[in-house]
Order: C-alpha cells, then sequence, then structure tokens
C-alpha cells in the first residue's frame, strides 16, 4: 500500500501481486507484470504512464484518472467509484462495477469493449464514440460534448440527456431505447436514416424535445420518391410527447432551404406517441396537393453539403400540371447553390441540365438521359460536373470543370471552354466521348506515370473529330522517366484530328528525361526521345525500377484532388473525392477502387521490323546543375602566377587583389546538352607572416574572393522539333590560407613552393524554362600543392627572359544540397572529390624602359582531370562532357606603376575535347612595403 507518490522512488515498477495507492496527484511511473492496481481513498489519482500490468484495475474509492489508453495495462477494470477518462484513441477494456464512468478533455475516445457498469456516464468533453452497443453500461447518460452511438444494434440505457450546445448522433444502423430522452433547448440530435430502419430509431418510455434536429440519408431511404410523401417514424414513446424541436435540418441544411424536398417532422397528429419525418420530391409534386408545386430545381445553398438521390429522374407528365406555377418543362434539372447534388440512379429525363453552381456528380453506374437523346449538360464557370463510371446521353457544353474517375462517357459531342480533369489522384481513367471534341481554348488534366511505352496513364478517347485549341497538363503519379519508342498514348481520335492539343509549358520532366507532346496518325503520345541515334557510350546511368517520386504540381488554375474537408460528404460507396475546381465545391465519394499503375512491362515494338534505336531528349536543366557546380570548381583554382605576379616583393610583405570575367562553353551527357557560363570573381589578399634568413623566404598569408556566375543550357531537340533551355546562377565567397616558399628572396630564381586551402559557400538557382525554379546551397573544399623552377638567361641593358617549369596537383571535395523540384524530380549525388593536376611552362621577359620595368609573359599548360562534374536525377546518373585532358595559354604583361605599386593584366584560354572551351581576362594589382 503506497500512501503517497514517493513512496515507490521514481524507476519502474513490476507488479506481480497487488499495489494499492490510496493516495492523489501524479504517478508517471511505468507499472509491468501480472499483478493488479488498487487506488483507494477519497483523493484523486492520475495514472500517465504506459503501463502493461495484466492483474486488472480496481477503483474502490476516489476518482482513477486515465490520460492514456494504456494508463490501466490489459486487464479488466472494475470500477466502484469513478474512472475518469482523459484521453483519446480506443479503449477496450472491459469496465464493471457499480461506479461512474466520466470522458473529460477534448480528444476523441472509443470505447469498444461489453461493459456492464451501472454508475452512468458522464462526457464532459471531446467526443465519445460508442462502438459497441453495451459499451455505455446500463446507468444514465448525461452528455455536455459530443456523443456518437455507431453500432449495428440498438443501445440501451437508463435516461439519456443531451444538454445545452451538445450534440448526441445516432449513426447509421444504430438505434437507442432509452427510459427518458431529454434534448435541451440548445442541443442537437442528429438521427442517419438507412433502408434498413424498419422501425423508430429511438424507442422510450418519455421524450421531452427540445433544440435541433438534423437528418442525413433520406435520399438513401426513399429510393422510388412518388406523388406521394415519404413518411417515416423518428421516435416512438410509451406516453405522450408534449413538446417539438425548435429547428429541423437536413444534412447540415436548414429545411426550408432545400427546395428540392418538402421535408417536416413533428408529433403525429392521430397518435401522440409518435414523432415521424415526411419528406416530398418536389420533382414529382403534385401541385394541387404538394406544399411545394413540382419544378426541377435542386438548391443546395451550403459548400460541403451534399444530398445523394437514388431514384431515377423521369418526364413528368402533364397529370402533374408541372408548369402550373413554376414554368416548368417536367424534363429539365437546374443545380444551384454551393453544395452537390448526386445522382445514383439511371435517369431518363430528356431535358437540359444546367448546372449554374456547385457540382453535380453521378455515382458508379448512373446515368442521364436516355441512349440517343439530343440533350445537353451545361457546365457554368465556377461549376462542376462529372461522374465515376457514369454515362451522359448527350452533349456537354464546359464552361467550369468536368471531372471523370474510373470510366466516365459522353454519348454525344463536347464543347470545352474551361477544364476536364482528371478526378483520381492514379492514372487509367478514361473520358471517352462517343462524339465530336471541340477545345476552346480548353485545358485537360491527366495522370500518367511518366516511363516507357506501356506506362498507366488517362486517356482521352474521341470517336469522332477534334477541331480547336486545348492545353493539356500532365501530373506523373510515381514514374521515374524512361526511354520511350512509340510513346506513352493519351489522346486516341477516331476520326478527322484537326485539334490542336499543346503540352503545358511545352514539356514536362522527371528525373533527367524530358516528355513531349507528339501527334501520330491522328492520335496523340508523350514521347521522350531525341531526333538523334544515340551514342553507345556516354555519361548517362539509367534508373531502376523503384523508388518514389512526388508529384509535380503542373502549374494550371484547377487545383487538383484534394482529399480532405471540413465536412464528411454522404458515402455512396466508394473512395474518390473529386478536386476542388475553384468554385469551392467538394464533389462526393461515390465508390469505385482504382488500379494503382504497374511499374513493371516490356515494350512491345511496332510490326514491320526491326526498330531504330533514339537517344532520349534530356531535360535542359541538366547543364544549369553542372555548370553551377563547374562553375564553383573552377573559380577556387589557381596558381602562384595568377596570384603573386612575376615582381620581387620585400621581406616586409604585400597586399593584392584581382579581378577575373571570362566565357566558358561545354557539354554534357554526351553532347546532348549545350552549357555556356558566364562568370566573374573579385579575390583579394595580403601577407600576415613572413620570414626570410637573407637567402630563403617564406610568406604565409589570407585571401578571400566572391564569386558570381550565370549559366544558360540548351537541351537537344525532340523528335518533334522542340528544343527548352534552362538558366540558373551561383555566387558566393570563398576564404583561404596560403603559403609560399622561395630558395632565392630577393629574385626568386631556382626552385619555389607555394600551396593554399580555400573553403567556398555558394548560393544556387536553376529556372528551368518556368516549369520549375530550385534554390540549393553548396560548399567546395580545395587544396593546392604547387613546385617550380625558374632559370634566368640575362640579355643586354640588364634585361633577361626566364624559363618556369612548373607542376601543380590540386584535390576538391564539392558537395550539395538535395532538391527535389516543383516536377517531383530528386536532384542529388553533387558530392563527388577530384584531382587536377597541371604541367606547364612560364616564359617572361624582363625589360628595362625609362619609365619603369615591365615584364611581358606567356605560359603554356597541361591540364589532366580525373573526374567530371555529375548530378543524379531520380535514379539516373548525368555528367557534364568535361575533357579529361585540357590545353591552355596564357599571355599578358606586368608592370611597375611606381617602385611598391605593380600592375598585372593576362588572358587567358582553355581548349579540350568534346567542344570545351574557357576564354578569361584578369587584372591584378599589388602594393608592397
Amino acid at each position: 500500500v503506497a500512501t503517497n507518490l514517493e513512496a515507490l522512488g521514481t524507476g519502474d515498477v513490476t507488479n506481480n501481486a497487488t499495489l494499492e495507492l490510496n493516495t492523489g496527484g501524479t504517478f508517471d511511473n511505468a507499472i509491468s507484470g501480472s499483478g493488479q492496481v488498487v487506488k483507494s481513498g477519497d483523493d484523486a489519482l492520475t495514472l500517465s504512464g504506459s503501463n502493461t500490468y495484466t492483474g486488472g484495475t480496481t477503483i474502490s474509492g476516489g476518482t482513477l484518472i486515465a490520460t492514456s489508453v494504456d494508463a490501466l495495462g490489459s486487464g479488466d477494470v472494475t470500477d466502484n467509484a469513478v474512472l475518469e477518462l482523459n484521453t483519446g484513441g480506443t479503449f477496450d477494456n472491459a469496465i464493471s462495477g457499480s461506479g461512474q464512468v466520466v470522458k473529460s478533455g477534448d480528444k476523441t475516445l472509443t470505447l469498444s469493449g461489453s461493459n456492464t457498469y451501472t454508475g452512468g456516464t458522464t462526457i464532459s468533453g471531446g467526443t465519445l464514440i460508442a462502438s459497441n452497443v453495451e459499451a455505455l453500461g446500463s446507468g444514465n447518460i448525461d452528455n455536455y460534448a459530443s456523443l456518437q452511438l455507431n453500432a449495428s444494434g440498438q443501445f440501451v440505457t437508463a435516461n439519456l440527456t443531451t444538454h445545452d450546445n451538445a450534440t448526441t448522433a445516432i449513426g447509421a444502423g444504430s438505434t437507442l431505447r432509452a427510459n427518458t430522452l431529454t434534448q435541451e433547448a440548445n442541443s442537437t440530435l442528429a438521427v442517419h436514416l438507412t433502408d434498413s430502419n424498419s422501425g423508430a430509431i429511438v424507442t422510450a418510455d418519455h421524450a421531452n424535445l427540445g433544440g435541433t434536429l438534423d437528418i442525413t440519408g433520406i435520399g438513401n431511404v426513399a429510393k422510388s420518391w412518388t406523388r406521394d410523401a415519404y413518411a417515416y417514424t423518428l421516435i416512438d414513446t410509451d406516453s405522450a410527447i408534449n413538446s417539438d424541436f425548435a429547428q429541423f435540418t437536413v444534412a447540415g441544411m436548414d429545411a426550408k432551404q432545400v427546395d428540392f424536398l418538402t421535408v417536416d417532422g413533428r408529433v403525429n397528429a392521430a397518435d401522440d406517441t409518435r414523432y415521424d419525418v415526411t419528406a416530398s420530391l418536389s420533382w414529382y409534386a403534385d401541385s394541387d396537393n404538394a406544399a411545394t408545386d413540382a419544378h426541377g430545381t435542386f438548391t443546395l445553398s451550403e459548400q460541403g453539403h451534399s444530398f445523394t438521390l437514388n431514384t431515377a429522374l423521369t418526364d413528368v407528365d402533364a397529370t402533374l400540371n408541372p408548369d402550373s406555377a413554376t414554368d416548368w418543362d417536367g424534363k429539365s434539372l437546374i443545380k444551384r447553390g454551393a453544395g452537390t447534388l448526386i445522382l445514383g440512379a439511371q435517369n431518363t429525363y430528356s431535358g437540359d441540365t444546367d448546372v449554374q453552381e456547385g457540382a453535380l456528380w453521378l455515382a458508379e453506374t448512373a446515368t442521364i438521359g436516355s441512349a440517343g437523346s439530343a440533350q445537353a449538360v451545361n457546365i457554368a464557370a465556377n461549376a462542376a460536373f462529372g461522374g465515376h463510371n457514369a454515362t451522359v446521353n448527350g452533349h456537354v457544353n464546359n464552361l467550369g470543370s468536368l471531372y471523370f474517375v474510373d470510366t466516365f462517357t459522353v454519348n454525344g459531342d463536347v464543347v470545352n471552354s474551361s477544364a476536364m480533369i482528371s478526378g483520381s489522384d492514379q492514372p487509367n481513367n478514361t473520358l471517352t466521348i462517343a462524339g465530336n471534341y471541340t477545345g476552346n481554348d480548353g485545358h485537360l488534366y491527366l495522370n500518367t506515370q511518366l516511363g516507357d511505352d506501356s506506362s498507366p496513364t488517362d486517356k482521352l478517347i474521341v470517336t469522332g473529330d477534334t477541331a480547336g485549341s486545348t492545353t493539356l497538363h500532365i501530373t506523373n503519379v510515381n514514374g521515374l522517366g524512361a526511354q520511350t519508342v512509340n510513346g506513352i498514348e493519351v489522346i486516341e481520335v477516331g476520326g478527322q484530328s484537326d485539334g490542336d492539343f499543346t503540352l503545358y509549358k511545352g514539356h514536362v520532366d522527371i528525373n533527367a528525361w524530358t516528355y513531349t507532346l507528339k501527334q501520330d496518325g491522328g492520335d496523340w503520345y508523350l514521347r521522350s526521345e531525341s531526333d538523334d541515334v544515340p551514342d553507345d557510350g556516354g555519361d548517362v546511368t539509367p534508373p531502376d525500377d523503384g523508388g518514389d517520386v512526388i508529384p509535380p504540381d503542373d502549374g494550371g488554375d484547377v487545383t487538383p484532388p484534394d482529399d480532405g474537408g471540413d465536412v464528411t460528404p454522404p458515402d455512396d460507396g466508394g473512395d474518390v473525392t473529386p478536386p476542388d475546381d475553384g468554385g469551392d465545391v467538394t464533389p462526393p465519394d461515390d465508390g469505385g477502387d482504382v488500379t494503382p499503375p504497374d511499374d513493371d512491362g516490356d515494350i512491345t515494338p511496332p510490326d514491320g521490323g526491326d526498330v531504330t534505336p533514339v537517344a532520349p531528349q534530356y531535360r535542359a536543366d541538366i547543364g544549369v546543375y553542372l555548370g553551377n557546380q563547374w562553375m564553383a570548381r573552377n573559380l577556387q583554382m589557381q596558381t602562384l602566377y595568377d596570384r603573386e605576379g612575376s615582381q620581387y616583393r620585400s621581406a616586409d610583405g604585400s597586399v593584392w587583389m584581382r579581378f577575373k570575367a571570362g566565357k566558358a562553353e561545354s557539354q554534357a551527357v554526351n553532347g546532348n546538352v549545350d552549357i555556356d557560363s558566364d562568370y566573374s570573381q573579385f579575390q583579394l589578399g595580403g601577407d600576415i607572416l613572413t620570414w626570410s634568413d637573407g637567402a630563403q623566404s617564406v610568406t604565409v598569408g589570407l585571401m578571400g574572393s566572391y564569386i558570381n556566375a550565370s549559366t544558360d543550357s540548351t537541351g537537344n531537340r525532340g523528335a518533334d522539333g522542340s528544343q527548352f533551355s534552362a538558366n540558373g546562377s551561383v555566387d558566393g565567397y570563398n576564404l583561404g590560407l596560403y603559403a609560399t616558399w622561395f630558395a632565392d628572396a630577393q629574385s626568386h630564381r631556382g626552385a619555389y613552393i607555394d600551396s593554399w586551402y580555400q573553403y567556398g559557400a555558394y548560393n544556387n538557382s536553376v529556372d528551368n524554362d518556368g516549369l520549375s525554379a530550385s534554390r540549393y546551397d553548396s560548399a567546395a573544399h580545395a587544396v593546392s600543392l604547387e613546385t617550380g623552377y625558374r632559370y634566368d638567361i640575362a640579355l643586354s641593358n640588364r634585361n633577361t627572359v626566364s624559363l618556369t617549369p612548373q607542376a601543380q596537383v590540386t584535390w576538391q571535395r564539392y558537395s550539395a544540397d538535395t532538391v527535389i523540384d516543383d516536377g517531383g524530380t530528386r536532384i542529388s549525388g553533387q558530392n563527388d572529390d577530384s584531382w587536377t593536376t597541371r604541367l606547364g611552362m612560364r616564359v617572361d621577359g624582363k625589360l628595362y624602359k625609362e619609365s619603369g620595368r615591365i615584364q611581358p609573359f606567356m605560359e603554356v599548360n597541361w591540364l589532366h582531370a580525373s573526374d567530371n562534374a555529375s548530378a543524379t536525377f531520380g535514379d539516373t546518373k548525368v555528367s557534364q562532357d568535361l575533357p579529361n585532358d585540357r590545353v591552355e595559354v596564357k599571355v599578358g604583361i606586368q608592370a611597375n606603376v611606381s617602385e611598391r605599386l605593380s600592375v598585372y593584366a593576362q588572358a587567358a584560354g582553355q581548349k579540350g575535347k568534346n567542344d570545351y572551351g574557357d576564354a578569361s581576362f584578369s587584372l591584378n594589382m599589388r602594393y608592397n612595403w
């Protein structure tokens, strides 16, 4: 027995007998073992640990508060006082005893066990869900927050009271038996009707009604609306019902605003122990007897609300006098309001359908119109229409959004002046137009797994002719990119294919591949090949079949499918939530599975002989990523003479600056991508330590630089003649340290050794022709060791010529952030080490003039690099076509401006295979003291 929490220390408790806690406070020690926990005394004790004891829990006094569903272990609970559950999740321990259960806090808790406690249930906060008809024991229920009865069967309780501002919801298939049902003035009773409800939802000895009654499911219950009103007994009591609800709503909407139904709830005039709900459909209303004259307008005013109608709408005959008061023709439907109307039957009315606001959705297998009908579906701007495995027998004029899921068929012509959108987040959905299609500057949104010819894709099929212009937007779904032969067919045309389909932004990129849209034989394909025959060698590592790719945002004006929403629409059998079309309409979940994409499959070549291999069309921004990398590495490279010049310097030291600007040209992925870069660099340095013994000297200094480079990249030409470009930039700072030894401290004749280290940090940007834009950081380390030997040849008048053979080796390590671009491609692999060696000869002269001393020079170098700049797009590695060997030539002149100040100008050029070239100009200035 522990009479205070400190008695058990701070460690875990292993209980294999009985642990009695006769105290209050919070106990967070973990309790395990086969023993029992007993709460005694009058205090309130909180168990907050994740406990695994199996011997059960007994509450003999006070209040035991559990702040997690694991706090009471896994055994049964005997509650003879108060058990307070201040937690969320599912609590399935069996609860017995004479005590009370309290649900507190703001979380949602589900009681799923068969419980027999008799002390009653209080819901003081959050939501309590009873998923078992015996979950709430047999006592009274006092609901001050939210109670949901969600089990197939009858809940039996003593008294159930829903207090002010609380809601009691009776879910589909559930019923309630209570001694007394009390709904206070500002409470809500929410009831969902189903076609399995053969009796009253609520039976009670007494009922005290007030607040709001909200009814859902009417459209599912009444499957065959006629001119007669539909009646249902909601509450049946043993004694008379002397009160009524203050407000009546249908699926959360004020019943008075639901113009397509006449819905009412009231105590039965002939039997005051029954509370009945009556409803009639305005479409079939008898104008002589119904409260509302017959009409074809369906208004659902509130966004997020929906109504499912599972009866067939047919033409209304003259006996109902449809035009007596509403001027309705008896065969046309108008959809108004921001909500969603779901039609779930075979509707044969022959008039037009005008979707003026919100959404009209056809559930699985639903139809509009009879076969051969000439009626029209007119979709207004900011309105939505569509369906899942549904059919329209008639024409469609689209100024809003037309959604299709799985298979959607229009047996008529379609004029698309806005957007036709795949309503699924996976491919293999088809919109079939059994007629002609005209694009009036319209848009078509499809999902495709971008890969080879066999890749899963959404598709538009037009059996007739096409005309006009349409922009195609492609959302890549888990595609990794691959070589195509014929391409991925996205539009099939059976008739005259005069329609102009263009791909949004001209191309869609994934990993290293660029896909363009190509018309072939009247049909339209996504193709990734270029107009070149591929080179067998090169720097492309193909991807494997695995890996996830984030689907892109195609940048269009229509928001792709959104699985979320604040209001749960009626579920009529499936798992597809069509998207938000810009008018704040969330079409319903109407059923049906979508076949997931198949990553597998071989390409079947076309009949007729061998297939000529083609090269892929590579995305243009490959060159920008590689160009940014090369510029950062290239602008760290320098020699002793680049930095210092050839002049004598005093033992005291110097400061110097250098400006360099140039242009570089190169290629990537076997010449398929052209790279052009412009760069500039400003460098500043100074000696911080000098030493000399009169013969030799050692100098140590600091240096820093700012670099800026821009790169333009052009991809190879596609099979359709398309060619795309990208651009980007890199800028940042280098900071370094240098050290130089001269064997001859005065004239610098003879041997020297120079070494330096630099670290650079850079900002990078890439703009892929407006299709995607990326920003990322990179860094580079560099270490160099250089040596040489200067030979002086004396000429007349103190003039000399010097020959300096040189050797240098430089190690660099470059790293960059991983980037996931707007199209979902993961760009990584920019973390490489590289070695560069240089062998060269420098020739410079020292000419004395009256105005001072000038030193013209020329330098020739052979550069050898061990590694190219490379990056990995998805799982495809691409590399810059840098030649392993390059020739460099430098020419320039250095002159003394004064005894201490000298200037130095140099022009340099590099050339190598693969059309590599680099040309630069630099200007140095140095001041000695």
